[in-house]
């Protein structure tokens, strides 16, 4: 899909969500600001110390938002409103300029981030690019900077927000909230973010070999649970493999601290040999998580292997055994 594609699909997708609202509830697009000037955009962009990508002018030449002070429930976006650009950035700059800790909660993979939806509570934000590139993805943050992979990019997360309102997977109440429904959305979601999964074993590969602590597999174990909340396939390609690779040689590093997180991990991509193998860990924790895990993800390959640990010596593995048999059993 070439850059110009990308461009003309966000555009389209916006006009669809405005003709929505338009038609079916026209107060709450009522006020939202026209758009800047590429040349305005520029100006305000430029006292960011990171590039974005083209779509964050793409969406700003559509609308500039709503200021924070101004905004009270005209939420289009997934149940929150558009920032404003100068509202954006000064809030990226205020994370920047931050004690590094709080600095940090609102980064991805230790990129800065530009914030463009928000609630009371969380934000949608755009990740840096390295370069002029046309897209970033989409990420979402609460208010305790609990992050993960939401979209794509700009272009998919309008689309599936497009799609959403048009079949229903988004509708508004009387009291004028915004209502989901899952099963719908989840269709829309699937249709346009596919690659969602990629991006973040991608993501995973290119950081650790310089960050492999645990928040590193935290952030990947986050980006897994979103994309399979969604249903959204796991590829069986070298990109998984690799991955698994990865995470099992952390799991048979003793002076790793952190290897639930991994057996959390694996449990996301499915990854039933690595989770028998993790059966015979030493910490009771990754033993008992990895055969609840292999009950969790129907993998009855490995009911045998986990039936041999109802004598393991300890207590808490014993049960969690017992939880993954019943289910091996419910799930026949």
């Amino acid at each position: 899909m070439t850059n110009q594609t990308l461009m003309s699909d966000l555009k389209n997708a916006l006009a669809r969500i405005h003709y929505w609202f338009k038609n079916n509830h026209s107060a709450k697009i009522a006020s939202l600001a026209s758009g800047l000037s590429p040349l305005e955009i520029d100006n305000v962009l430029s006292s960011l110390s990171f590039q974005v990508s083209k779509e964050v002018s793409e969406l700003y030449q559509w609308s500039n938002g709503y200021s924070i002070d101004k905004c009270t429930d005209d939420w289009i976006f997934d149940y929150m409103f558009l920032l404003s650009l100068q509202s954006a950035v000064k809030e990226a700059e205020t994370w920047v300029e931050e004690h590094e800790e709080i600095g940090l909660m609102y980064k991805y993979a230790g990129k800065p981030v530009l914030p463009v939806c928000m609630s009371d509570i969380e934000f949608l934000a755009v990740v840096a690019t390295d370069d002029e590139q046309a897209t970033s993805p989409v990420i979402y943050i609460s208010e305790n900077g609990d992050i993960s992979l939401r979209y794509t990019n700009l272009t998919a997360m309008m689309l599936t927000l497009a799609e959403s309102y048009e079949t229903g997977g988004f509708f508004i109440e009387r009291n004028g909230y915004i209502q989901k429904d899952e099963k719908k959305y989840a269709a829309a979601y699937r249709k346009y973010n596919s690659r969602i999964t990629d991006l973040a074993l991608e993501r995973f590969l290119k950081i650790f070999p310089e960050d492999s602590s645990w928040q590193t597999v935290q952030l990947l174990h986050n980006d897994l649970y979103m994309s399979n909340t969604y249903e959204i396939e796991i590829p069986l390609s070298s990109l998984k493999t690799k991955v698994v690779n990865t995470l099992l040689n952390l799991l048979q590093d003793e002076k790793y601290d952190s290897s639930f997180s991994v057996v959390l991990v694996l449990e996301e991509l499915r990854a039933v040999d690595a989770l028998i193998q993790g059966l015979q860990h030493p910490s009771k924790w990754v033993r008992s998580r990895a055969a609840f895990a292999l009950g969790k993800i129907k993998a009855f390959e490995a009911v045998e292997f986990v039936s041999q640990l109802l004598e393991d010596p300890d207590p808490m593995v014993q049960e969690a055994v017992k939880e993954a048999l019943e289910m091996f059993r419910n799930q026949r």
